[in-house]
């Protein structure tokens, strides 16, 4: 019991000096970019000498930081793997408190816990919103990210009349690489005309699926955007606000997102 609870106080000890104060966890923060001299690290934290060497003692002491033969302060490789999940901490914290609303009134069932755990990667995406003037704007904005893709992932379980005419246009006109994941209900509500002109296009490049479990989640992504809608906790689709952002880390959590779904789902043969 004793050494348990030795152990639970080690790791309590480190977590207060990493994430308890904000002196130590930005330092810990700006030598996860590069190691630095005392000076360089002192003006960028717009501390005193002394205030920065107490804090570099403690997290020397902890084994987290070292000094080189240089005098430059560095991470140990024990400090390294803290400050990332430090950092980690720190964009999804951004990323909830940025939009609190919009996370906290929609279910966030439809995104498995392996993203949920990386949602800082949607640090700085911007909550597109309609004004009450024009409830159009996030559809509107929605086309014009895909107006210009290449390549189109998306997952849909709400049905837009004029999406299967804009995927016909982007797929046989604009000859965008499409992969589709849809329920069951969106598939019986699609023009299979449209469908067959696809198809009977022997360099039309639309690979569609269908997922039979429901997808609590609506969203696209493209080589430069993701687009995130949700569903409401209360069931209902929210047509008025999407999560879009052009960051490449943002883009690889929509591409996880979307291979997520699609080893769930069944391929619509040709």
């Amino acid at each position: 019991m004793t050494e348990e609870n030795d152990k639970e106080r080690t790791v309590q000890n480190t977590l207060r000096l990493a994430a308890c104060s904000d002196l130590r966890r930005n330092v810990l923060l700006s030598l996860k970019e590069d190691r630095k001299v005392l000076k360089k690290l002192r003006e960028e934290l717009d501390v005193n000498a002394s205030t920065a060497i107490h804090a570099l003692r403690d997290l020397e002491k902890d084994m987290l930081v070292f000094q080189d033969e240089d005098r430059s302060y560095a991470l140990t490789k024990i400090g390294e793997v803290i400050a990332l999940k430090v950092a980690d901490v720190m964009d999804a914290i951004d990323v909830l408190k940025e939009h609190e609303d919009f996370w906290l009134t929609h279910d966030l069932s439809g995104i498995p816990p392996h993203l949920l755990e990386r949602i800082g990667w949607l640090k700085g995406a911007t909550l597109l919103e309609n004004p009450a003037t024009d409830i159009f704007q996030v559809h509107e904005s929605f086309v014009s990210l895909l107006a210009g893709a290449r390549k189109i992932r998306g997952v849909s379980s709400i049905f837009v009349p004029q999406y299967p005419i804009l995927f016909e246009e982007l797929i046989l006109k604009k000859k965008a690489d499409v992969e589709l994941i849809v329920t069951e209900d969106v598939l019986q509500k699609i023009n299979k005309d449209i469908l067959q002109a696809i198809f009977a296009d022997e360099d039309s490049r639309l690979t569609l699926y269908m997922i039979e479990r429901g997808a609590k989640a609506a969203f696209s992504v493209t080589d430069s955007y993701i687009s995130l809608g949700l569903f409401y906790n209360d069931g209902t689709y929210d047509y008025n606000r999407d999560l879009v952002s052009s960051d490449p880390r943002a883009i690889r959590w929509g591409e996880e997102l979307f291979e997520w779904y699609r080893e769930g789902a069944n391929l619509i043969e040709r």
